[in-house]
């Protein structure tokens, strides 16, 4: 391995969580307050008063927030390449491959406002909100948002469909609420468009109640859409949640054999241990629930019998009665 390609793995393994390195702890640690702390002076800065008090000071932050950012960024891009050292695929096709991933895309959105607002006027209203979205790169940390994100994108037509079908049943009601009600409140019902703020609100059961129908076919659409709306529109809720559950059922099945393998002499050492906890962590789950998989497997690759003749306790291993 060459110099440069040293330096790329160690800058890799620095800037990807290892639960055995202290240092690599750090940086992240350091790397997850630098982002939630530019969220946070973002909506202390909207504050006019101390907006304007400390505005020196915001604007240094944001410079070093930017410095920081901005190496991390070249830095992933750099190092990218060591993500699948096997692939024989050119260390630039890598790295524009790597560039159009969704965490690299959030990495670029929160530093690239910046850049342009010293060539471009960029209205600060937009600039804070593009600062806002800093928060997104928490997904570089948290595996939990990781998971989410693989049941969005798992469930990604059911959903789909189910949006479709909200959609069509608003419109549907907008439509026949209009019709109802048009010529009873031709302000408020002036048009099907205007209808479908109606619709919006009554389909999601929110009911503002500043616009409502007050005849009674009216009224009884309403009521028949409202109790639609309860089941409609809570289903791709109850879809998330359920493949969610299947999410994190397969994650430990993965997590289980993992472990398995590790218990295969009957103990799990502290190198195992420490292999386990980094496959734990890269499949989203805690160190609590990785204990509990090691312990319920060691209850059952192990049964505990006592010695007809002595009455002392035994181990017999699982594999000796079959």
């Amino acid at each position: 391995m060459t110099t440069d390609q040293n330096l790329r793995n160690k800058v890799h393994n620095l800037l990807h969580y290892d639960a055995s390195s202290k240092v690599n702890r750090a940086i992240n640690l350091f790397l997850i307050l630098l982002i939630v702390s530019n969220v946070i002076a973002v909506v202390i800065e909207s504050y006019a008063p101390l907006g304007k008090a400390y505005k020196n000071h915001f604007y240094l932050f944001e410079l070093f927030s930017i410095f920081i950012f901005t190496i991390e960024y070249l830095s992933r891009i750099w190092t990218c390449v060591e993500i699948d050292t096997s692939s024989s695929i050119s260390h630039t096709k890598q790295r524009l491959k790597y560039f159009f991933t969704p965490l690299a895309i959030i990495d670029l959105i929160a530093i690239v406002p910046f850049y342009l607002s010293l060539f471009f006027a960029i209205d600060l209203r937009y600039l804070r909100l593009l600062r806002v979205l800093r928060l997104l790169k928490l997904s570089h940390y948290f595996k939990g948002i990781d998971v989410f994100i693989s049941v969005l994108i798992k469930e990604s037509l059911s959903i789909a469909t189910a949006i479709a079908t909200v959609i069509i049943l608003v419109i549907i009601s907008a439509s026949l609420m209009y019709t109802l009600e048009h010529d009873a409140q031709p302000e408020v019902f002036s048009s099907i468009p205007h209808s479908l703020w109606w619709a919006v609100v009554t389909m999601t059961t929110v009911g503002y109640g500043d616009v409502t129908p007050i005849t009674l076919a009216g009224k009884t659409l309403a009521g028949f859409i409202m109790l639609l709306g309860v089941g409609i529109v809570a289903l791709p809720a109850g879809m998330l949640a359920a493949r969610f559950g299947e999410e994190l059922q397969s994650r430990k099945d993965k997590m289980r054999a993992h472990v398995l393998h590790a218990l295969q002499d009957g103990v799990v050492d502290d190198n195992e241990q420490l292999e386990l906890e980094i496959i734990a962590d890269e499949l989203g789950l805690s160190i609590d629930a990785l204990n509990n998989l090691i312990n319920n497997q060691k209850f059952s690759h192990n049964i505990l019998t006592k010695c007809p003749h002595c009455g002392n306790t035994i181990d017999k291993d699982l594999d000796e009665l079959n």
